[in-house]
């Protein structure tokens, strides 16, 4: 599967396509491309019905199958740990950290490059609910390979020889912080933490290590690109749109924080749909390949076991057959009975689809409610001319050429 040298291109070719041919149609001679949204949702979940991890590394050289371990139950860990961090005292965390690492950046003299800005906010203030109790030195090196990652996702050009070797170093030693940090909790050397890695300490025996670093390793690369990308599209649309900044600061000066804290959605709409709007033209990843595990009958179109497809809720949130003008950005089409808006919920996929949706949807719009707060109350962003930023289409879309600066109000 090769990704394509310009995918600004690529993705505009597929979606005529995709509106010329009802949203199903063979990409080429290996790939289907779903992309009509109830089509798209049926294969999604069907898929993910009995997806189990890998046998461990053990037990695949004994020649032997280790203990099932579907990834339904995984999720469902996941999903329980974040309902505990669903707490007003939890989001005041995440916002605190989110604030320590934006004054930091703060009143500097020169422009800072806004996109690597709100990558290094997300990551520093969603590591810990990944995997917390880290020194600063295991910290580093977390996030350093988690950098490495990002940068050859969002470079145009591939860095050469040293510099995958240079990578492959930091990828292993970050690999052996995850290791001590589980194996010391197992072992009582280490606290327990209220972290998405923590429940598979307990399921180490069942796991193995290996299994067990590929868990928290996959949540910890889901925090290493797209929140911080999403973060960047909220900042591209907040300077865009001097109207909606106007709104939102009018919003979020009069919430109580309290309030914002315990339910951010309910306390701050205007801003919620502000965010769901961003997500909605500018949600990562653009296209996900996947291999169909059962058959399908998509309209004229037979979807074989085995068979390579692709998905892309990008192009179904611009599809002109189920939203009105999908290249406007404008919030109020998530008023309620808003014309323009989703014609239904397999519409609106920024996170993905049931019962494979992320787990971290929730957490992620209270970290980008949480950004816009901190914009209309504590920090004023200026940038020179918001008109020549623009959007390059990667493994995200990411905003290029996205310079300003921050200072305090």
């Amino acid at each position: 599967m090769t990704t394509p040298q310009h995918p600004e291109d690529f993705l505009s070719g597929l979606r005529l396509r995709s509106a010329r041919e009802d949203g199903v149609f063979w990409v080429d001679d290996q790939r289907l491309g779903v992309f009509e949204p109830e089509a798209a949702r049926r294969v999604s979940a069907t898929n993910w019905h009995r997806f189990v991890l890998q046998d461990r590394l053990v037990d695949i050289v004994r020649r032997r199958h280790s203990p099932e371990m579907r990834w339904s139950r995984i999720r469902s860990a996941w999903l329980t740990q974040l309902h505990a961090l669903a707490t007003a005292e939890q989001h005041g965390l995440l916002i605190e950290r989110m604030q320590r690492a934006l004054d930091a950046r703060a009143g500097q003299d020169t422009e800072t490059d806004l996109t690597m800005l709100m990558q290094d906010v997300a990551l520093r203030s969603l590591l810990p609910v990944a995997l917390g109790g880290l020194t600063g030195a295991e910290a580093e090196v977390v996030r350093r390979d988690l950098e490495m990652k990002l940068s050859r996702l969002v470079s145009a050009t591939p860095g050469g020889v040293l510099h995958h070797l240079r990578h492959v170093g930091v990828q292993i030693r970050a690999g052996l912080v995850v290791r001590r940090v589980l194996r010391q909790r197992a072992r009582g050397r280490r606290g327990r933490e209220p972290d998405l890695a923590d429940p598979f300490v307990d399921l180490l025996p069942e796991l193995g290590m290996d299994r067990a670093l590929d868990v928290v390793t996959t949540v910890l690369t889901a925090i290493g690109g797209p929140p911080g990308t999403a973060a960047a599209s909220v900042l591209y649309e907040f300077v865009r749109h001097p109207g909606w900044q106007r709104r939102l600061e009018a919003e979020l000066g009069a919430v109580d924080p309290v309030e914002f804290r315990t339910a951010p959605t309910r306390a701050a709409p205007v801003t919620h749909r502000f965010v769901k709007e961003v997500l909605r033209m500018w949600s990562p990843p653009l296209l996900l390949v996947r291999r169909s595990s059962y058959g399908f009958d998509l309209g004229g179109t037979r979807l074989e076991p085995g068979q390579w497809y692709l998905l892309s809720p990008h192009l179904i949130h611009r599809d002109e057959r189920v939203w009105r003008r999908p290249d406007v950005f404008d919030p109020d089409r998530f008023l309620p009975g808003a014309p323009h808006g989703p014609a239904d919920r397999t519409c609106y996929v920024p996170f993905g689809w049931a019962p494979k949706k992320c787990v971290g949807a929730n957490i992620a719009v209270v970290q980008l409610m949480a950004l816009c707060h901190l914009l209309c109350t504590r920090y004023r962003l200026t940038v020179a001319d918001p008109g020549a930023v623009t959007m390059a289409l990667r493994f995200a879309p990411v905003p290029e050429n996205f310079r300003g600066r921050l200072d305090l109000r």
